[in-house]
């Protein structure tokens, strides 16, 4: 795929959708498709993070490695992401504030999926050279973190 489709792509994701032409542009350019079989790991639990994922389509789940007990491991899945008119943002944004990244989950698929992949080094770099975009990103991470804990709290209430 070319910049115009992951433009395309990046566009839909909240994290990015209110960005200007030029900004998206420049993004778009850190960017690559990867593509994935069912059954493959776009990333795993404790590896270190080094990339954005912007879910294209097709769907993951969310994997957690987890002790039941003193001797059991379980694995449990927390979270599914499907294609969806707003694109999901998925694997280690704490890069963007200056934290190391280790997956606390795994990213499985669970069919033939696509993902924009952006290495964190190269946009933190780009968004060091322009805090105005810097400032647009960390503004509507603050926001996607915020809906996540909402959607955590409301899923404690159902228990």
């Amino acid at each position: 795929m070319n910049t115009v489709n992951i433009i395309e792509i990046i566009r839909k994701c909240k994290i990015f959708n209110e960005l200007s032409e030029q900004e998206i542009l420049t993004i778009a350019k850190l960017g690559r498709i990867e593509h994935f079989r069912a059954g493959e790991t776009v990333y795993k639990q404790g590896s270190l993070g080094t990339n954005l994922y912007v879910l294209s389509e097709g769907q993951v789940h969310l994997e957690r490695k987890t002790d039941i007990g003193k001797t059991r491991k379980a694995n449990v899945t927390v979270f599914i992401l499907r294609e969806q008119p707003d694109r999901r943002l998925m694997g280690c944004w704490g890069e963007l504030v200056g934290k190391r990244h280790v997956h606390m989950c795994s990213a499985i698929c669970d069919k033939p999926t696509s993902v924009v992949s952006i290495p964190w080094a190269d946009l933190k770099e780009v968004t060091m050279d322009n805090p105005i975009l810097r400032l647009k990103i960390l503004e509507k991470l603050i926001l996607l973190l915020r809906d996540r804990i909402d959607s955590s709290y409301g899923a404690f209430d159902t228990i």
